[in-house]
């Protein structure tokens, strides 16, 4: 499905910066096997062996991720972007959970990337998307996590209401195990300057070959779309 993304004046005048990586694919969903998990905990144990949770807030693309929140009006420390909840999770000890293939890839990504991604169900999705600020009306079921207060956080809409941040995914677009077309958002903040986009080309080969090992992606598609003036 052709998806038409823009981004509210509000969003683009205090993150010129922002690009986002858009891919579509068919899947094969299924229960999280072996050698993904052997592919997880092989990288859990590599990030608790050589990285410091003092040193997750350094990582560009966490980095600029949570001066993005904080010029949108949310603390980052209260509302951690995924990716930097996903590494304090190991870095702590707790270990990384397992919930479907597809899930767990883009976890993958994340964890080496430092990105945050949104992993949808393209079929849940409506075609017409605007990137915007979250405000006070804006209900937002996070997954697991029940409503979420979605003001100052830069949120994904369609016509249906937001359904995405770099902090949570919602319930309305999440992935289940019957999923068989999916949707994938990687949020870049890093600015050009500083070779976010090469950062981010380099983060769609990883999500795109993990895909097709571990889901047998087909009709894959990517693109990227930069914002910056």
């Amino acid at each position: 499905m052709p998806y038409n993304i823009s981004i509210a004046p509000d969003f683009a005048c205090l993150c010129p910066d922002f690009s986002l990586a858009v891919i579509e694919a068919k899947v094969g969903n299924k229960p999280t096997d072996h050698h993904l998990k052997q592919e997880m905990d092989r990288l859990s144990a590599e990030i608790l062996l050589t990285t410091k949770i003092e040193e997750i807030k350094t990582i560009p693309s966490i980095r600029y991720t949570r001066a993005a929140y904080k010029l949108c009006g949310k603390d980052p420390n209260r509302y951690r972007p995924a990716a930097e909840q996903l590494l304090r999770r190991i870095i702590k000890g707790l270990g990384i959970y397992y919930v479907n293939q597809l899930v767990d890839l883009g976890n993958i990504v994340s964890l080496t990337t430092g990105y945050s991604l949104g992993v949808f169900d393209a079929d849940r999705v409506l075609p017409e998307i605007t990137l915007r600020i979250g405000t006070k009306d804006d209900l937002f079921e996070g997954i697991g996590r029940g409503l979420l207060n979605v003001e100052g956080l830069p949120i994904y809409h369609d016509a249906n209401g937001p359904f995405a941040t770099p902090t949570s995914d919602s319930e309305r677009s999440k992935v289940v195990l019957s999923t068989t077309n999916t949707l994938i958002f990687i949020n870049n903040y890093i600015p050009q300057k500083e070779e976010g986009l090469e950062s981010l080309h380099k983060a769609v080969e990883l999500t795109k070959n993990l895909l097709f090992r571990f889901v047998g992606a087909t009709d894959i598609s990517s693109k990227i779309i930069s914002f910056c003036k």
